[in-house]
């Protein structure tokens, strides 16, 4: 099932080139898990992550779908929505593991022109920070067309430390994949972390949400949740 959680004229080509500051990163936001495809499980993962997206990257998530641990719906959403829709951003939740099932990675390498392997990495060592299974983890990140994907775990808390590790540079990775000169402000962004003393990242922070299930319809509402994949 596939929302529109904001409607609107397709974006053309040339919007594709525009910068962050000139309209807010459209995003797709994708659960990876069978008993949340057939409603057997509340989603928390998804809700969380689109909450997080508004919040910190001021994002318009303007595609949600849940869809079962199967190559074939994975890789079909991720064109449409690079393809078609030519969102911005697509963040995928759960199926990163080592599971037979877990699938992610694997249709968004089928799926990528590029990989952005230090995305992936980042997010790796954030969470190695928690926990030593973080070391099972083979979520990938790459681009299609000028897309951007990354995969995040399925657990709702891990979503939050992963988004929180790749958050600061996701807006100037779309830009350059845009296709905007964002030489000036990398490098207004260089002296601002070198002038001063160096500061710790800052812990986001996500509201409670309450689970939704995937059989019902209607956009990811503000403060609802969805399940660990």
């Amino acid at each position: 099932m596939t929302d529109n959680v904001t409607s609107g004229p397709a974006s053309a080509h040339n919007e594709h080139a525009s910068s962050t500051t000139d309209r807010p990163i459209r995003v797709g936001i994708m659960t990876c898990s069978d008993r949340g495809a057939r409603g057997e499980r509340a989603d928390v993962s998804g809700p969380t992550l689109h909450n997080l997206v508004v919040d910190h990257l001021s994002g318009q998530v303007v595609q949600y779908r849940v869809v079962p641990d199967e190559r074939t719906p994975i890789e079909a959403t991720l064109k449409e929505w690079a393809d078609e829709h030519k969102l911005d951003l697509i963040l995928t939740t759960g199926g990163t593991g080592l599971s037979p099932r877990d699938v992610t990675p694997d249709a968004t390498r089928a799926v990528c022109d590029r990989e952005v392997p230090a995305i992936a990495q980042a997010m790796f060592l954030e969470s190695l920070r928690i926990t030593p299974y973080a070391m099972l983890t083979r979520a990938t990140a790459g681009i299609r067309r000028r897309t951007l994907i990354v995969n995040l775990p399925g657990n709702p808390r891990a979503v939050q430390e992963n988004f929180g590790a790749i958050a600061e540079v996701l807006p100037h990775a779309i830009d350059i994949i845009r296709g905007v000169d964002t030489h000036a402000s990398h490098a207004g962004h260089n002296r601002h972390k070198h002038g001063g003393s160096a500061q710790s990242k800052p812990v986001l922070e996500t509201r409670t949400v309450k689970p939704t299930t995937a059989l019902e319809d209607g956009p990811i509402a503000r403060n609802v949740g969805g399940p660990p994949c």
